[in-house]
Formats: C-alpha cells, sequence, structure tokens
C-alpha cells in the first residue's frame, strides 16, 4: 500500500492535494506535516511512497530539509509543489536531488501525472520548464545573477520587486525585519545593484524575465 507525505504550511493546500490523490489512490495513506520540525518527525518514523512538499514555509529552511529526507531516505523520491517561478528554482532543486517540479498553478491531471512518474522511478519536468531549459540551451544569454542568491534571497528580493517594504517581507517570512535587511544587502550586492537601486533592480529583474 502507498503512503504518502504532504509538506505545506497551508491546511487547505493539504486538504486539497489529498483530495486529489485520493482519486488515484483511494486505498493510499496520508500524512501531514506543516513545517519542518513536523516533517523530519514523520520521515524518521516512516518510509514513504512519496514526499510532496512545498518549499516557502515560515520557520522552515526547505534545503535543509530536502537534504535530510534525501539523506535518511534516499529510496524516496520529492516532489516540489511550490508558488515559485520553475525557471528560477527548478534547477537548484532538481541538482539536489528532487525527482520533479510542479508549479501550484498546476491542474489536477499534470499532479497525478508527476506523482505517476515519480513512482515509477521516473522524474518529472513540466512543458513549460522543458521549453525554458530548451530556449536557454539553444540561445546565447548572459548568466542569470538570480540564480546565485540563496532561497531567503531571492524570496526578500522578489518581495521587493512586488512592491512590498521590508516590514511586510519580514512579516509574510515570520523573521526580523534586520534579518531581511541582512539578506536584502547580500542580494545587492551578489546582483551588483546598489541597496537602494530599486530602478537597477526592476531593470536586471526584467532582464533576465524575473518575475514580479
Amino acid at each position: 500500500m502507498k503512503n504518502f507525505l504532504f509538506v505545506d504550511d497551508h491546511s487547505m493546500v493539504r486538504a486539497g492535494l489529498m483530495t486529489i490523490v485520493a482519486s488515484e489512490f483511494p486505498e493510499a495513506d496520508f500524512f501531514e506535516a506543516e513545517n519542518e520540525r513536523q516533517a523530519i518527525a514523520l520521515i524518521d518514523k516512516h518510509i514513504f511512497s512519496l514526499i510532496i512538499m512545498d518549499i516557502n514555509m515560515p520557520d522552515s529552511d526547505s534545503t535543509r530539509l530536502l537534504q535530510y529526507a534525501l539523506r535518511i531516505r534516499p529510496e524516496t523520491p520529492v516532489l516540489i509543489l511550490s508558488m515559485n517561478d520553475e525557471k528560477n528554482f527548478a534547477i537548484k532543486y532538481f541538482k539536489l536531488g528532487i525527482k520533479g517540479f510542479v508549479h501550484k498553478s498546476a491542474g489536477a491531471g499534470e499532479i497525478l501525472n508527476a506523482m505517476n512518474a515519480l513512482l515509477e522511478g521516473g522524474i518529472y519536468i513540466s512543458e513549460s520548464l522543458k521549453n525554458a531549459l530548451l530556449e536557454s540551451y539553444v540561445s546565447p544569454q548572459t548568466t542569470n545573477p538570480f540564480e546565485t542568491l540563496s532561497e531567503r534571497e531571492f524570496q526578500v528580493i522578489h518581495g521587493l520587486l512586488a512592491g512590498k517594504n521590508i516590514a511586510l517581507i519580514a512579516e509574510e517570512l515570520s523573521i526580523n525585519v534586520s534579518t531581511v535587511s541582512t539578506y536584502k544587502g547580500k542580494a545587492c550586492e551578489k546582483l551588483g545593484i546598489p541597496r537602494s537601486g530599486f530602478v537597477e533592480l526592476v531593470s536586471l529583474a526584467r532582464l533576465h524575465n524575473v518575475g514580479m
């Protein structure tokens, strides 16, 4: 019997996913975790057929959680289901060892296709990501500096591009304002723009097709 672990801080997202998956796997057992700590506790106790996880959760380090899961349960494939832009995040996580990446806007059919691909020992890459990878391969482009940012640095920059102030970003990420400022400074340094250079940031984001 298959069993699945759903890791997401939103209970409604987990409930929706379980409804979708139950239509394909009615006999499966479902386990839920809303943060890194809960996920690790379950991974320590169970061997899952598949782990489906978000990468943006308060009080959680998704990279650390993923690395832990792959080290403790290397036989268990991991599918990332995230609101983050595939082009800016998927490659990083594939390099860490995930087997699939699906955007949260995907329909039930695509989510189930991805799950089945992983359960059969394969990988899953969406059509949009395939096209982006092909385009980057056949079209000479400059290096994307946004790919050098850490997960938190990118989240802060993405918030700034969305017009959010430091305080709001700190609240959404459940971290201190001073910590957000530190991430902003490090990100701006990596991007080669001044800390106060919002115009430069927007121009750079448009140049590299980073969503705003």
